[in-house]
């Protein structure tokens, strides 16, 4: 248990857990002190003194972000102090002196550290005679065309280089010069096609509109649209984000407008840049042959397609798809006797049983390890916010390294790999390794047997559910495409887009001339879709309570988007006239598809393809062995 000292601010006694600071403590009492450079994720800068209190004991003005409490202390801060209102004052006169007055027309406006703060305890007025001229600094193009660098409104708290330095370890952005000439600079330019990952976290943390993200910009105000707090499912990690969109009222048009992480930080470029995926093209009505057709009738015909042919219907499921969905589906497909598959079939549950028991770990547990393993494909591209943790420790890597050049890994072989010993976390990408599935899963598992603790790194969102509900009983994905061909299966149900990593769109459009019925989940009306003769919505990021299995382990969603349909009730309405459960059809091949589709940071999956803002990213970086270069 944690040792506790009692201390006093303004007169309130506290029993406060040393080690913590003043500020820290302060706020977890519910005491504001104002400050700008602190966060609670990030190392103490101390840059912008805002936090200021008065320490009686020595009798002097400290800053609290950087003052450990201590048994005894008394501390005053400006609820009880004049001394300290005059110091902020005189610190928020300093930086609006030459701060430019275009609340206007900036994006921070409504949400701005600096706005509040100055309303609330600084100067209303300007006292230093200062004019609009003088008030220009040297301004930096960042010469990107996803970010943006005002350097008259930056207030120098070093938020956003501390957070690319010591969250992601991207080491993008430094700081050019000193005092009021100082400036945030990338580190290489152009910005779009250097170490920089997208991830939005700078723009997110910056108290003012220093930075500001450009797809979002002069869109709307903060105080217009609603806000949501959900899962991203995007990709297995299951971080928990916040998305900002409109209703389609007078205050904004209905989409979504932009998303953000929590306090947390946990976010990478697929959800910060990749929420208009959206707003794209959006299939929410449920559709047979192109006509929109209630739930009710489309349920029936389901009903009657897998009561009829049950035992000639193959099911593929998605691993966008939520637990609660997947459930509901199998059970259907059992009391059908239907073939049930995923494309993780191909390679994610073939690796997994030949390891047998394998690790899953969070990222706060990934910051204990001292050794990593990356094996297979960029794990910063794959499971971007799984890097973070990663940051400045050691680390070896067998197969391609891009974005993970970040950690300046050391590469080995698998032969090699053996003979590491201590605190080892293997990390490895079971798509990425083709033929060498099997001899890797051998090799790790002698190493897991020694205590390194051996960790999966699927693609897609919740693959680790779906291997748990269907190791036992599935079908491979290439014998239900095989027997569809043949004719041996007349019905074919698809969830998402998974299946177009491996196979072309021209063998479902010749798929659908020669099925009964193809039927299509999806959220968009192009791509897949637009070949089925049945179309049913599927649900995106914030349109649907479902629970997922992640690295952050059982997480839930939430719905809130106000156009969304209700796909769990959909599939729950079509279970209940499915009462007696059987046993799923399982089709095996010795044909494994080979995977077509390379996971790229800005293109991971058949969702982030239909991001505009993803999708130029992904253009300028497609073919860029991006060179790494530190910041000094």
């Amino acid at each position: 248990m944690a040792e506790k000292v009692k201390i006093y601010i303004d007169d309130m006694e506290i029993e406060a857990e040393k080690g913590k600071t003043v500020l820290q403590v302060a706020l977890e009492n519910g005491i504001d002190i104002p400050y700008f450079c602190y966060h609670p994720k990030l190392s103490i800068a101390g840059a912008c003194r805002m936090c200021v209190v008065y320490w009686e004991d020595i009798n002097r003005l400290v800053i609290s972000c950087n003052l450990p409490v201590q048994e005894g202390m008394r501390i005053r801060t400006h609820r009880t102090s004049e001394q300290v209102r005059t110091q902020q004052k005189y610190l928020l006169q300093a930086l609006m002196t030459r701060h430019p007055l275009d609340c206007p027309i900036c994006d921070k406006a409504g949400e701005c550290d600096l706005q509040n703060l100055g309303a609330i305890y600084g100067p209303q007025k300007q006292i230093v005679p200062i004019s609009a001229l003088e008030k220009e600094r040297e301004e930096h193009n960042w010469e990107s065309d996803f970010l943006e660098y005002y350097s008259n409104r930056c207030v120098v708290c070093y938020r956003c280089t501390r957070a690319c330095d010591e969250i992601v370890g991207a080491h993008a952005l430094y700081v050019e010069d000193r005092g009021f000439h100082s400036n945030i600079v990338p580190a290489v330019r152009p910005m779009d096609t250097s170490t920089c990952e997208m991830c939005g976290i700078c723009v997110h943390v910056c108290p003012v509109g220093a930075i500001i993200s450009k797809p979002f910009k002069y869109w709307t105000r903060s105080w217009l649209v609603e806000k949501g707090r959900t899962v991203c499912n995007l990709c297995p990690v299951g971080c928990e984000i916040q998305l900002e969109y409109g209703m389609g009222d007078w205050r904004s048009k209905r989409k979504v407008y932009r998303t953000k992480p929590t306090d947390e930080l946990n976010i990478c470029a697929k959800a910060f840049f990749g929420y208009d995926a959206i707003n794209h093209e959006r299939l929410l009505k449920t559709e047979v042959k192109g006509r929109e057709e209630t739930p009710g009738n489309v349920v029936n015909l389901l009903t009657t397609i897998l009561t009829e042919h049950g035992g000639r219907t193959g099911v593929i499921l998605s691993a966008y798809l939520p637990k609660e969905i997947i459930d509901e589906v199998i059970r259907i497909s059992k009391s059908a006797g239907a073939y049930v598959t995923c494309v993780q079939t191909a390679d994610f549950f073939k690796f997994a049983e030949e390891l047998g028991e394998f690790d899953t770990v969070s990222p706060e547990e990934l910051k204990k390890g001292d050794t990593f393993v990356l094996i297979g494909d960029d794990l910063t591209s794959v499971a971007t916010v799984l890097s973070y943790p990663i940051n400045g420790k050691k680390v070896y890597k067998i197969g391609k390294t891009v974005r993970d050049g970040k950690f300046n890994p050391e590469e080995i072989t698998l032969e090699e790999l053996k003979n590491l010993e201590g605190n080892l976390y293997v990390l490895v990408t079971p798509h990425a390794l083709n033929g060498n599935l099997k001899e890797t899963a051998q090799v790790l598992k002698e190493l897991r047997n020694k205590g390194a603790k051996v960790i999966p790194v699927p693609k897609d969102g919740n693959t680790f559910y779906l291997y748990e509900v269907l190791k036992k009983d599935y079908s491979d994905l290439s014998a239900v495409i095989e027997k569809a061909q043949r004719g041996e299966i007349e019905n074919l149900i698809i969830f998402g887009e998974e299946v177009l990593e491996f196979y072309d769109v021209n063998t479902f459009v010749e798929l659908s001339e020669k099925l009964e019925h193809l039927v299509v989940a999806s959220p968009f009306r192009d791509g897949l879709s637009q070949y089925a003769h049945i179309r049913i919505p599927m649900s995106l990021m914030g349109e649907n309570e479902g629970t997922y299995k992640t690295f952050f382990g059982e997480v839930r969603g939430r719905k809130f988007l106000p156009w969304a349909f209700d796909d769990i009730a959909f599939w729950r309405y079509l279970g209940e006239n499915f009462k007696d459960e059987g046993e799923l059809k399982a089709a095996r091949s010795e044909n494994t598809p080979e995977r077509k589709f390379k996971p790229h940071l800005y293109r991971n999956n058949w969702i982030t393809q239909r991001s505009a803002n993803l999708s130029r990213l992904y253009e300028k970086n497609k073919d860029i062995e991006v060179y790494y270069e530190r910041a000094l």
